[in-house]
């Protein structure tokens, strides 16, 4: 048990030290992230003795990941929006979208009009809007380059590992209620539930075979720890700022939803048990 207390802290650190720099410091998320990243890469270098070259390929992956969707349909959806607002279809939107009938041709017809609105923009506008989306939205694709980055190296060099390792140690038989916090975790680092279910569905299911437990009810725990996870995830806090293009208060948003995903994870836990005990 000593021996994975140590490395069960310092795999903590990147995850710590996003939640002090976005609730204590008031740091906007993409600074937030930068740091979490920086640690992690360090710790994954000096402690887990990771490879340089293989810190530097995880972070390329985890970047890449990034771009590829998730930075390019944020921006595409956003651009969308900007370029409606700036040849004046958000307005009709607006203005109609209380008339609307519930006949399908008119809908049709009201859709047909608003692509039209926003086809007859001029290529040179289109090209401003969609560079001020770019820079409107670059916080957010640095927050989401960092955040994964950072989940990747954590990843591959055994931190997530460790992370688990002394969960599985520590809860016993009581782990099903650390299941859903494990997925939770999972879903704060990389801001998605796939990617926590590619983290630590594995490591659910090895501890649900250790401890004699349904492997199927312990593995579903981990998907609704991600519904908490997600709630308070940097990409999710930092998206939801852009989308109402206000910079620098995902701290104060985090402080504003932390105590509704905290009771969600307590319930989670407590049906988790139950569900053990069940099944």
């Amino acid at each position: 048990m000593a021996e994975l207390i140590v490395p069960f802290l310092l795999a903590l650190l990147p995850i710590l030290w996003l939640v002090v720099a976005l609730m204590a410091l008031k740091f906007p998320a993409w600074k937030a992230a930068i740091g979490s990243f920086a640690i992690a890469c360090v710790l994954a270098f000096a402690y887990w003795h990771m490879p340089v070259g293989q810190v530097a390929t995880a972070s390329i992956e985890g970047w890449l990941m990034a771009l590829w969707p998730i930075v390019l349909v944020i921006i595409a959806a956003v651009f969308t929006y900007n370029l409606c607002v700036h040849t004046g279809a958000m307005d009709t939107i607006s203005s109609m979208i209380t008339s609307l009938s519930s006949d399908r041709r008119v809908l049709a017809l009201l859709a047909a009009f608003v692509g039209g609105l926003v086809q007859g923009a001029k290529a040179r506008e289109m090209v401003q809007v969609l560079g001020a989306t770019v820079k409107q939205m670059l916080p957010t694709a640095i927050t989401m380059l960092a955040v994964l980055g950072c989940a990747k190296v954590m990843g591959y060099s055994g931190m997530i590992g460790a992370i688990s390792a002394f969960c599985i140690a520590v809860a016993g038989a009581l782990f099903p209620l650390v299941a859903p916090v494990i997925g939770c975790i999972g879903a704060f680092v990389t801001g998605s539930g796939t990617s926590s279910g590619l983290l630590f569905g594995s490591v659910q299911l090895q501890a649900a075979d250790a401890l004699h437990l349904d492997p199927y009810w312990i593995v579903a725990l981990n998907s609704l720890g991600v519904g908490a996870g997600k709630m308070i995830s940097p990409q999710t806090l930092a998206i939801g700022m852009a989308a109402v293009q206000v910079v620098g208060a995902e701290g104060e948003l985090l402080n504003r939803v932390l105590p509704y995903a905290i009771g969600f994870l307590v319930l989670m836990a407590g049906l988790g048990m139950v569900g053990a005990m069940v099944f």
